[in-house]
């Protein structure tokens, strides 16, 4: 039988935070002003420049060099798409053409034997069926109850938490090497509540935990630390092709690296924007997150060397997946990558008990998302002095600001609606010249630009929808048949308004972090009351 360990949560363990120092810093003068500043300015454009004389008679060209290079990134992202999705499918077929290869599985598994595995996962509010389902899948994994310890931190204000502990050790106490369950104390001085403060505290208890246990022999093995959601469904071969990419690396650089899969978000009935959300979500882990080195996301991996060295995770920031590379960096002074994985694996989207609440929901996660963003700009400009060299600095904050500030939130809305502004105001504006385009032949370049966009958008959904091959999906019919096809064509018209109200909402969200500050930064989790994962 599996030893667990069920922590009170009222130990005193160091966050690794000074709270006097977060207590003192300003709530609202902070650097996400200049990340809302420079995106505003640039929606301004089309307002002001045309205005201007002599400057005005370069509007036109101006705006359609603009849009174009908008187009160029997302040629560049379909490209990295692209080329993910033969790698994912390539791997696949390997896969097939080994399945009946036992002898030679077997050896691999052996050669591994010198690393075990963390998984850490928080809850509060989730019905015990989500949490569940991401158990049950890492129950799958080889070896789980010889190589797999689970961390689990609730709140201490988790309703019904008593319940719930007895109920996950009596299922899967015997599943797992070892099965913790911590209890996060609230009110702690420097935290804001949501899963950064939690897992933190979770991670620095539970390795205590495992260090402390003779039997478990904690110096002897190498370690690998996956950090996910409650409404994750792993791979059955995550931690076999994470050890393969581990053990591919030398010391140095398996200390310095971040894995990610590819993460396809699911359940039973989606409304058409939350399933959009999803499909674009994915398309830009693999156009965008995993090639640009920008951010983790939902779960991921790394050794619990490069976890400890990077201070876990901050209890006074509310995503700690999208800090977590700047983080690492910051705090290691040396550069981390994110290597992908090429498997999929499962998260739940936005769910609501009925529409209106499904769009609340949706746009809820959008907010959240977008001031975690914010807020990642503002730590980064605080502690840029401390990166590995001025160059990686610039790059990265340069690719930061492109994703989050122009790809998410400023493209669609400058994309879309300045022509049209541009025309209105050049009907008004005093006379001028164009220089090389006409406002005809102005109008005639944005509707071919808006058709390459719809192009890239199409290179998306086929990709997503039917060229990933996700675990456990052949009994799945959402994607399949005429229906499928139909739905998911559907959704391709209408992910240019989705991507504009997305923008909208994101745009809201910084000027509400701007006027709010700090205080905005709290995170108030995802209902998943009506999550059925598919």
């Amino acid at each position: 039988m599996a030893p667990e360990a069920l922590t009170a949560g009222l130990a005193v363990i160091d966050t690794g935070t000074n709270p006097a120092k977060l207590e003192a810093a300003n709530r609202y003068v902070r650097w996400n002003l200049l990340f809302l500043l420079i995106i505003f300015s640039f929606l301004l454009f089309p307002i002001w420049m045309p205005l201007i004389p002599y400057v005005n008679e370069a509007t036109n060209v101006v705006y359609i060099i603009i849009i174009g290079l908008f187009q160029l990134v997302w040629l560049i992202a379909t490209i990295c798409a692209l080329r993910r999705t033969l790698a994912i499918n390539r791997r696949n077929r390997l896969k097939t053409a080994r399945a009946h290869d036992v002898e030679p599985a077997d050896t691999t598994a052996s050669a591994y034997s010198f690393i075990r595995h963390i998984v850490a996962m928080t809850i509060y509010r989730e019905p015990m069926s989500v949490l569940q389902a991401t158990l049950d899948s890492l129950v799958r994994q080889k070896d789980a109850n010889s190589r797999i310890s689970v961390i689990i931190g609730m709140e201490c204000q988790t309703p019904d938490k008593e319940a719930k502990c007895s109920e996950i050790l009596a299922k899967y106490q015997n599943k797992f090497l070892r099965l913790i369950i911590t209890l996060h104390p609230s009110g702690v001085p420097g935290e804001i509540p949501g899963k950064c403060s939690n897992m933190n505290y979770a991670c620095r208890q539970g390795l205590q935990v495992l260090r402390q246990d003779a039997e478990y022999n904690y110096d002897k093995y190498e370690h690998i630390f996956t950090n996910c959601d409650c409404d994750a469904v792993f791979d059955p071969e995550y931690t076999l092709e994470l050890e393969s990419e581990y053990c591919k690396l030398d010391s140095a650089d398996r200390h310095s690296s971040i894995w990610q899969s590819i993460i396809i978000y699911k359940r039973d009935s989606m409304p058409f924007f939350v399933d959009i959300t999803g499909v674009l979500r994915t398309f830009f882990f693999m156009g965008f997150l995993i090639p640009w080195n920008l951010n983790p996301m939902s779960h991921y991996s790394l050794s619990v060397k490069l976890l400890e060295e990077g201070a876990f995770t901050h209890p006074a920031y509310q995503m700690e997946d999208i800090i977590a590379l700047i983080r690492y960096t910051i705090l290691t002074r040396r550069e981390i990558r994110i290597r992908p994985l090429n498997l999929i694996s499962i998260n739940g989207p936005t769910s609501g008990a009925h529409y209106m609440d499904e769009i609340r929901e949706w746009a809820l996660q959008v907010r959240r998302w977008t001031i975690g963003a914010g807020e990642v700009f503002h730590y980064f400009f605080v502690k840029t002095y401390r990166m590995p060299s001025l160059y990686l600095s610039i790059t990265w904050a340069s690719r930061f600001f492109v994703y989050y500030g122009l790809v998410l939130c400023a493209s669609a809305i400058f994309s879309v609606i300045s022509p049209i502004i541009v025309r209105l105001i050049n009907m008004v504006a005093p006379d001028h010249d164009r220089l090389f385009i006409t406002d005809s032949v102005f109008t005639n370049i944005c509707l071919i630009l808006l058709g390459t966009q719809y192009a890239f958008l199409l290179v998306a959904t086929v990709l997503v929808r039917w060229n990933l091959p996700v675990p456990g999906d052949s009994s799945n019919n959402y994607n399949k048949g005429l229906r499928g096809v139909a739905r998911g064509l559907l959704h391709w018209v209408l992910m240019l308004p989705t991507i504009l109200a997305y923008s909208f909402v994101e745009l809201y969200s910084f000027f509400e972090l701007a006027f709010r500050g700090k205080d905005v930064c709290k995170h108030k989790a995802a209902s998943k009351s009506n999550l059925i994962l598919m």
